[in-house]
C-alpha cells in the first residue's frame, strides 16, 4: 500500500496497482475565493496524473472535499463512491459534472475490483437519534441513509488496510468505533483531521484581538484531542494528519493570525507527546509514503514561518468572487430578505426548533431584526441599537448577502461561514447550534 498526500484532504491510495483518489479539492478559491492551499498545487500541471486514478470516494459535499473547479478537469470516465445520503445533493452535484455515481449502503463492505474493497459509514452511522441530539432537524422515520453531511470510510485489500476519518465529529463517530474494531484486525493507516475550518474565534467581533488569541489556541488544543481520541480508539499502526489545511486569501488575509489552527509539526509532536501506540507518517503535501518499505519519497521538512508569510502577502490581493458583482441596494436586499424569511419560519416549524436569541442582520448602517419571539422582521438603524436579550449580529460583504439570501445556487450560509466571510457579533459568547442551524434556511 502506497499514499500521496496531494494537499489537504485529497489523498491517493494505492493497494495492488489499484488507485482511489480521495476528496478532490485541487484548485485555490474554494468556499467563495478564500481557501487556498499553501504551499500552492498546480492542478493544469498534474492533471495527467490525477486522471491517472481508477475510483474516486468523495466523503461529503464541503468545496474542500469536492471542489467544482478540481471536479470540471478531472476525467469524467473515472467512477466515484459515495455513502448513500438521505438527501441526494452530492450525487446531483456529480452527476451535473458528467460522473457516474456509485452509492454504497452504510458500512457496508463493498468490493469496487478484483480484491480491492471500500467501507463508508456515515458521521451519526445511519442514526437519526443521534443525528437529531447533535443537529436538532434530523428525521427520525429515516433509516438507513445518513441526515448528516461528513462519512468516513475504511480501504482494504485483505490485507493493507486505510481509515479516512476526514471531517467527522467524533462524537458522532463513537458509534462506528466498535464495528471497525470488530470488522477489522488491524488498521495500518489513519488519515485524521487535526485543524478547525470554523468562523471562531477569527470572525467574532465580541472578541478583542488578545481574546481571539487565547480562544484560538484553546480551539486548536481541543482539535487536536479529537485526533487523539481518534488514534487512541482505533490504534493504527501510522496516522497522517490531514484535512482542512488552508490558508485564507484576499481581504481575509489578516484573520489567519487569529485562527485556532495549530501547523503540521505543533500537530506531530502534540499526538506523538500523548499517545505510544502509533507512529505518524512525516511526509511533506506532494509526497508519499510506501508501507511496505516505511519509507517516504522526499524527506520531511518542517514548515517554514518567513516562506509562508510571504505566501500570505502574496494572495493577500486577489479578489472573492462576490467582488466582481454589482453592489445592490438596501432596498434590493430587504426585498429578497422579506421572501427569505418566509421559508427561514417554514423550516424553523417543520424541525420543531425553539429559538430565544435575536438575530440581526448588519448591512448599508441598518440592521434586519430577525426576532425570537415574532414572525416578521423588523430594521432598526445600526447606530441606535439597543438589545436585552441574547443576540447574535452577522455582517457580511452586501454583494455576498445577496447571492446568500438568492439561494444556495448562488452562495449557502454554513459555506460562508466556513470561508470566514461572515463577522459575528454575538451576546453573550456562548454556542447557540439552533440559531446556525435556522440561519442556513434564510434564503429564497
Amino acid at each position: 500500500m502506497k499514499i500521496k498526500l496531494y494537499r489537504s484532504a485529497t489523498v491517493g491510495i494505492e493497494l495492488k496497482g489499484f488507485k482511489i483518489l480521495q476528496d478532490p479539492w485541487l484548485a485555490d478559491g474554494a468556499y467563495y475565493g478564500s481557501w487556498f492551499h499553501y504551499p500552492s498545487f498546480d492542478l493544469s500541471a498534474n492533471i495527467e496524473e490525477i486522471n491517472s486514478y481508477d475510483a474516486i470516494y468523495i466523503s461529503h459535499i464541503h468545496p474542500d472535499h469536492c471542489d467544482d473547479q478540481t471536479m470540471k478537469m478531472i476525467d469524467k470516465k473515472i467512477p466515484i463512491y459515495i455513502h448513500k445520503f438521505h438527501a441526494k445533493f452530492l450525487k446531483a452535484k456529480l452527476e451535473r459534472f458528467g460522473f457516474k455515481i456509485f452509492e454504497i449502503d452504510n458500512g457496508k463492505r463493498t468490493e469496487i475490483t478484483s480484491g480491492i474493497f471500500i467501507n463508508i459509514f456515515a458521521a451519526d452511522d445511519c442514526n437519526p437519534e443521534l443525528c437529531y441530539k447533535f443537529l436538532g432537524c434530523a428525521d427520525p422515520n429515516v433509516k438507513g441513509e445518513s441526515q448528516q453531511i461528513d462519512t468516513l470510510c475504511v480501504i482494504d485489500d485483505n490485507k493493507n488496510t486505510l481509515m479516512n476519518v476526514n471531517d467527522c465529529p467524533v462524537d458522532l463517530a463513537k458509534s462506528t468505533f466498535n464495528k471497525i474494531n470488530k470488522n477489522y484486525e488491524k488498521i495500518d493507516i489513519m488519515l485524521v483531521g487535526y485543524q478547525n475550518a470554523s468562523p471562531y474565534p477569527q470572525c467574532f467581533n465580541n472578541l478583542d484581538i488578545n481574546e481571539k488569541k487565547t480562544v484560538g489556541k484553546k480551539v486548536a488544543k481541543n482539535c487536536l484531542n479529537k485526533a487523539l481520541t481518534y488514534i487512541n480508539s482505533i490504534q493504527p499502526k501510522y496516522f497522517l494528519p490531514f484535512a482542512g489545511t488552508y490558508v485564507l486569501g484576499g481581504k481575509l488575509s489578516s484573520l489567519n493570525d487569529t485562527r485556532g489552527v495549530p501547523n503540521i509539526d505543533q500537530a506531530y509532536e502534540y499526538l506523538e507527546k500523548n499517545q505510544t501506540v502509533s507512529k505518524a507518517i512525516k511526509i511533506n503535501p506532494g509526497s508519499s509514503f510506501d508501507l511496505i518499505s516505511k519509507t517516504s519519497s522526499q524527506k520531511y521538512e518542517k514548515f517554514n514561518s518567513l516562506n509562508y508569510q510571504n505566501f500570505l502577502k502574496k494572495i493577500s490581493k486577489v479578489k472573492m468572487d462576490y467582488e466582481k458583482d454589482p453592489v445592490p441596494s438596501f432596498e434590493e436586499i430587504f426585498a429578497l430578505a422579506k421572501g427569505a424569511y418566509k421559508k427561514f419560519l417554514e423550516k424553523k416549524l417543520i424541525n420543531n426548533v425553539s429559538l430565544n436569541t435575536d438575530i440581526f442582520i448588519d448591512v448599508d448602517q441598518k440592521l434586519i431584526k430577525l426576532p425570537h419571539d415574532k414572525n416578521e422582521l423588523e430594521v432598526f438603524e445600526a447606530d441606535k441599537f439597543e438589545n436585552g436579550n441574547k443576540y447574535v449580529k452577522y455582517k457580511t460583504d452586501i454583494r455576498l448577502l445577496k447571492r446568500l439570501l438568492q439561494g444556495p445556487r448562488y452562495a449557502h450560509w454554513n459555506n460562508a461561514e466556513i470561508g470566514s466571510h461572515i463577522f459575528f457579533f454575538r451576546n453573550p459568547d456562548v454556542f447557540d447550534r439552533n440559531v446556525y442551524q435556522s440561519m442556513c434556511y434564510f434564503h429564497n
